[in-house]
């Protein structure tokens, strides 16, 4: 039987201080200087849970019989191919760059190198904000890797199938599928965003002409659900979902088409954009993929990507 190979993904150190701050450029009757000591020592312990992660998932890769190679998402660019699962070690963040570079023909399993702690969390509020990555997408963490990597590779363990959106500008489709949202607006967040956007099916309009001024329109699937669009007020999709979500941001006077600015879209409906600003910009799950659009420009958003196979935990 020919061995599994696999790729581990790794969120780059970069984000994090890269030298253990030092005491003595701090005084002691300085209470910001004290606090900011603080701020970088709980970011440079964040770089060591974050190694530590990484060592302990590539020492028990090296137990295991599979052939196995480690690459962080920031030398990555091709597209993903020639393995039989992806391992991603960071957070939410690092499994959705993975996704950029996936089609629905190779796995992943998300590893989060540091959840959050709940007690570190309430023990710093009065300082600052001890949040990590939620992981709501990362079914393992260095507690259960290996239980679930040995289900994985002996097949006790199946992935499940996230829905994840295609978007079209001027009806040429875009290589990166979205796994969480779709955001867009004016490159500025002070100016108002101009669109109109209507929903069909094939060739048959479901909606009349929507007509938009406002801060800019967010498009989710239901991983993404939990994320942005909950925090504007959206709902919690089953995470299975084909369906879309949408929602006009901070709209202005929608009056009669005020119900209009929030729905969802049925897996078989795409929703027609007409982007009517001279500048704009389409952020694909976050900020990390951006296209430029402009005054005339058309958008075109469906569930009709290739869905992602990711290992989920049983509680999502």
């Amino acid at each position: 039987m020919a061995r599994k190979r696999l790729l581990l993904l790794l969120k780059p150190f970069d984000v994090y201080p890269s030298h253990e701050p030092s005491l003595h450029s701090v005084s002691s009757s300085s209470s910001s200087s004290n606090n900011r000591h603080k701020v970088f020592r709980y970011l440079y312990d964040r770089t060591l849970a974050h190694k530590n992660a990484i060592n302990f998932c590539q020492s028990i890769l090296k137990r295991k019989a599979v052939d196995w190679e480690s690459v962080f998402r920031s030398d990555l660019s091709t597209p993903i191919r020639d393995v039989d699962l992806v391992i991603s070690v960071g957070g939410d963040g690092t499994l959705l760059q993975a996704s950029h570079l996936m089609d629905d023909s190779i796995p992943i399993l998300g590893v989060n190198s540091d959840p959050t702690r709940p007690h570190e969390v309430a023990e710093l509020s009065e300082e600052f904000d001890a949040t990590r990555s939620t992981g709501y997408l990362c079914a393992a963490t260095a507690n259960n890797f290996e239980q679930l990597l040995d289900g994985i590779l002996e097949k006790r363990f199946v992935p499940s199938e996230l829905a994840r959106m295609a978007i079209s500008i001027n009806s040429k489709l875009i290589a990166t599928s979205a796994l969480n949202d779709v955001l867009l607006s004016h490159p500025c967040p002070a100016t108002v965003s101009r669109f109109s956007f209507r929903i069909r099916k094939d060739e048959e309009p479901l909606s009349s002409l929507v007509h938009c001024r406002s801060s800019g329109l967010r498009v989710s699937t239901a991983a993404g659900s939990t994320a942005a669009m909950h925090s504007a007020g959206g709902s919690i999709m089953p995470i299975l979902s084909k369906e879309l979500q949408y929602m006009v941001r901070e709209p202005i006077f929608p009056g009669a088409s005020s119900q209009l600015m929030h729905g969802f879209l049925k897996s078989y409906e795409t929703m027609d954009i007409a982007w009517f600003c001279k500048e704009g910009l389409v952020y694909i799950d976050g900020s990390h993929v951006v296209h430029s659009i402009q005054l005339g420009d058309t958008i075109e958003l469906s569930s009709r990507a290739p869905p992602l196979n990711v290992y989920l935990s049983p509680h999502s």
